[in-house]
């Protein structure tokens, strides 16, 4: 069981990403999260300068989302636990989120002996009731082992993406779940490569070369000359190939694009910003790709080079991306799904 322990939030990953509510006790095999990471929620509204809502790039709520989908996942809500024990267990999540978990001993053991039972019955449509007279202690413990197991305290995670999480995994216990959306996904992929890095002992991403920000106006002219772009007002450096022809997506609408992003040498590729197909509306993306999105049409081909203030701003950057420096990326319009018009 501890073995199982160890790789349960890896593994949740994989549910999340598929759409299954993998049950407990065969959610352990390590996750070899390699597909490639959307950018739709990295890119999440803001406005030049303002920090994004996570350090990874994610907002808020996907980290609710992916805690309501772990707490679906694992029955938490079907298995008969009372509010003090399910406190109990975030509590000793919490705890070794804060580095100082609690010690699983056989009271704990035997609980998690037990919500491998319940859950195989739950999953096979059993309604036998959850058994034994357990301690706090023990829900306490069995907490702390799972959030030792999703390495939650070494994957970056701030206090407040933690409490997001936990509260996410609170509704799904209390029968109101979020609706997981494509920002959670995302989420749970970063997870999965993360913690397989932690436990490979490799570091998750190498980070692009250091930047001077007093050279970013000479580094904009000079990509401007060798990208053959155009400049903005607003500093965005831009290249846009006609494509079909067709209406320019609005604000509202959402887009299908494909994105291959590299740091400002033009060299290190930024797989935590690139996919092959992002979802996403064009006023939850990053300023710079809300203007310049507006400049394409379908099979349109563009190249961005976007200045910090028009990508993270001044807020966290994700893991590997210099702070403060221009991004490239190459995007591709694969489609336009228009906005709802609204009721009359």
């Amino acid at each position: 069981m501890a073995r199982r322990l160890k790789n349960f939030a890896a593994a949740f990953s994989r549910g999340i990403l598929t759409g299954v509510k993998t049950p407990l006790p065969r959610m352990f095999p390590i996750l070899v999260a390699a597909a490639a990471l959307a950018v739709a929620t990295a890119m999440s509204a803001q406005t030049p300068g303002a920090a994004p809502k996570s350090a990874a790039g994610f907002p808020t709520s996907a980290y609710a989302e992916l805690g309501s989908s772990m707490g679906q996942a694992s029955h938490f809500g079907e298995i008969g636990w009372t509010d003090e024990q399910f406190g109990a267990f975030i509590d000793g999540m919490r705890a070794a989120f804060a580095g100082k978990p609690f010690e699983m001993d056989d009271t704990g053991h035997r609980l998690s002996a037990e919500m491998g039972r319940r859950i195989d019955g739950i999953d096979a449509g059993a309604k036998g009731p959850f058994t034994g007279d357990f301690p706090l202690s023990a829900y306490s413990a069995f907490g702390s082992s799972v959030g030792l197991g999703g390495h939650f305290g070494e994957v970056g995670w701030t206090q407040d993406q933690f409490d997001a999480f936990a509260e996410g995994m609170r509704s799904a216990f209390k029968g109101t779940p979020y609706e997981v959306e494509d920002s959670a996904r995302q989420l749970a992929a970063d997870m999965g490569r993360r913690i397989k890095a932690i436990e490979a002992g490799t570091p998750t991403q190498q980070a692009a070369p250091p930047f001077d920000p007093s050279k970013l106006v000479q580094y904009m002219k000079d990509a401007s000359a060798r990208y053959h772009l155009q400049l903005s007002e607003s500093g965005l450096g831009y290249s846009v190939t006609p494509g079909r022809n067709g209406i320019r997506p609005r604000l509202g609408d959402t887009v299908v694009i494909s994105c291959n992003a590299v740091a400002f040498d033009g060299v290190t590729k930024l797989p935590q910003l690139s996919s092959g197909r992002i979802h996403s509306k064009v006023e939850q993306m990053f300023p710079g790709f809300r203007e310049g999105l507006q400049m394409m049409t379908v099979d349109s081909h563009a190249i961005f080079v976007l200045p910090p203030a028009l990508s993270f701003g001044h807020g966290a950057w994700p893991e590997g991306v210099t702070q403060g420096s221009p991004i490239i990326f190459e995007v591709t319009l694969l489609d336009v799904v228009p906005a709802p018009a609204p009721k009359p």
